[in-house]
């Protein structure tokens, strides 16, 4: 399946209404063969989860719309929700390219990504391949990529040069699907908990070995001073118990809070 903004309610590409009017200006359909002539992957399984989570979303939500003289008011509202398309509530519209754009623009902010963050949102197919490799994406020509969606992650980008692109929203069947060692680990952006062998924790806390950690919407541990749900928090910044909440003793000292 791919997520797909392919025309306005009237079956043209601008001048109807904003927002999606009959549901299927920006909608989940089957894969079929354009031809493609590139598809765009981004390297890391988390970069792709996050753009199928994000283009699903976009497809789900009605607010969003069609119409190529209007297609950067998708980003404008997806910047100020918070980068989730499901949380846009006025009426907006993109087009095929400005939608990949900002989708992958956003997934730059969820999981701090700075190359991604810097994604033009006026990006459209015939610059594609060179905006999407500056912010750290791979381009695929094989036959295999373009020819089925066999062999295409979830997250993969499916572009015919100048004319139109999309997102592939489902693992291909002779994919290989990430996997993960169950458990803490550290990468050159921080410290993240796999609590499955497919998922990691993002966005909330977690009780793991008797402590409690926060992790970001990136799915990396915080430290330090954090505010959630309107409290402040201190989480340990160094040593073995890194990231650790905290709470005060009787004397009113910090201490690593063992539940």
């Amino acid at each position: 399946m791919i997520s797909n903004s392919g025309h306005d309610e009237h079956g043209r590409y601008s001048g109807g209404v904003a927002g999606d009017q009959t549901g299927k200006e920006w909608a989940e359909i089957p894969w079929y063969n354009r031809p493609w002539t590139h598809i765009v992957r981004f390297k890391e399984p988390r970069q792709r989860q996050y753009i199928a989570a994000l283009a699903r979303e976009a497809a789900g939500n009605n607010m969003i719309g069609y119409d190529q003289n209007q297609r950067t008011t998708f980003w404008q509202e997806l910047r100020m929700s918070g980068y989730h398309p499901a949380q846009i509530r006025k009426p907006c519209e993109a087009d095929c390219s400005a939608g990949v754009a900002a989708i992958c623009k956003a997934v730059g902010y969820l999981i701090g990504d700075e190359k991604m963050q810097q994604i033009s949102p006026d990006m459209y197919t015939g610059n594609e391949v060179a905006v999407l490799r500056r912010a750290g994406a791979e381009i695929l020509t094989e036959a295999k990529y373009l020819r089925s969606d066999k062999y295409l992650y979830a997250g993969d980008i499916l572009l015919c040069e100048r004319h139109h692109t999309a997102i592939c929203i489902t693992d291909g069947e002779k994919v290989q699907t990430p996997y993960y060692t169950v458990g803490w680990h550290e990468d050159e952006k921080g410290w993240w908990y796999a609590d499955t062998t497919k998922t990691y924790y993002a966005d909330r806390w977690a009780l793991i070995e008797e402590r409690w950690y926060l992790f970001g919407s990136d799915g990396y541990m915080l430290t330090g001073v954090q505010e959630r749900d309107g409290r402040l928090y201190y989480l340990t910044e160094t040593g073995p118990c890194k990231g650790a909440c905290c709470r005060t003793d009787e004397s009113g000292a910090l201490i690593v809070w063992d539940v």
